[in-house]
This record gives structure tokens, sequence and C-alpha cells, in this order.
């Protein structure tokens, strides 16, 4: 006994494309783009933790332990790759958004901008904090004041992301149209 309901033949039907993506050259892009872009988030993010909540308690000298040039370097190259990854993935949003005829609300835009702003100002502080300048100096003067900015600017940012993300979900079903051939089926 076979039964017809019309509602799960849909529902599986968009299960299965939902399911399978297409690998292709923008899918790799965008999965490495991706994949960048949180690795160097966990870089900035959790070497300001590490230095806020161990080392910066022993003084500013603790928190490089001679090493303020190798942290200088991983900060500037996840710098560098978060904008161009952030960037890369705003404009594919975007495009994406409105390939399926749905552009993104200025909701969506403003929060970005607000990211994008908070972004600098953490790249800012791990810069500064490595710097060797004397306003660097000025700034680990007062390290633990400025890695909790920036631990507060990180929070905002995670919150905002998972906001940011939540207007890359699907529709609901009733918004999607069913494929042909299933409602020619059963119409």
């Amino acid at each position: 006994m076979e039964l017809d309901l019309p509602a799960l033949d849909s529902l599986a039907t968009l299960a299965q494309a939902a399911a399978e993506p297409t690998i292709d050259g923008p899918f790799v892009l965008r999965i490495v783009s991706r994949m960048l872009h949180i690795l160097c988030a966990i870089i900035i993010g959790g070497g300001l933790f590490y230095m806020r909540t161990i080392l910066s308690p022993s003084g500013a000298d603790a928190c490089f332990a001679d090493r303020r040039s190798t942290w200088a370097r991983w900060v500037g190259a996840a710098t560098f790759l978060l904008i161009a990854t952030g960037l890369l993935n705003y404009i594919l949003n975007i495009r994406d958004a409105k390939a399926l005829g749905t552009p993104l609300p200025q909701t969506y835009h403003m929060l970005f901008g607000l990211k994008f702003a908070l972004a600098f100002l953490v790249f800012f502080i791990a810069s500064i904090l490595a710097g060797k300048t004397a306003a660097a100096d000025r700034f680990r003067a007062n390290m633990g004041r400025w890695l909790n900015i920036a631990w507060t600017a990180i929070i905002a940012i995670v919150v905002i992301g998972a906001l940011m993300r939540s207007y890359h979900q699907p529709r609901a079903l009733g918004d999607v149209n069913p494929p042909r051939e299933v409602a020619s089926n059963h119409g």
C-alpha cells in the first residue's frame, strides 16, 4: 500500500536538493574562504584571550617573552586574511541573495558595517600591543584595559556574526515553490 502524501514528497525532494551541494570552483572558494576567516579569527581572538587571562596578570613583559615580533607577524597576516575573506564572504552573500531574488535587508548591511568597525578596533589593539614604538609602550602600560576592550569587541563580533548568519538560512517551507515534477504529479 502506497500513501499519496504530496507534502512529504515535496519535503523529500527539497531535502535531497539541499543536502547535496554542487562541488565546483565557487563552492571550494567559499569553503576555503570561510576556513581561513575562522582560523585567523581564532589566531587573533585566541591570542588576545590567552594574553588577557593567563599572561597579562604577570605584566606586559610576560605577554610576549621576547617574542613580540613573532606575534606582530601573526597579527599582520591574520588581519590581512580576515579583511580579505570577510569582504569576499560579504560580496558572495550579497550576490547569492540577489540571485535567489531575495536581496539581503538593510539590517544585514548595518550589522556588517558594525562588525567591520569592531574588527578594525580589535586589529588596532592587537597591532599596537605588538608594536615597538613609544605609543605601543604607552598602550602596553595599560594592557589589561586594552585587552578587556578587545575582548568585549570580539564577543560583540561573534554575536553580530551569529545574527548575520541567520539571514542566510533557507526560507520557510511555505515560501519555497516545490519542483515542477512534484507539483504536476499531484495537482
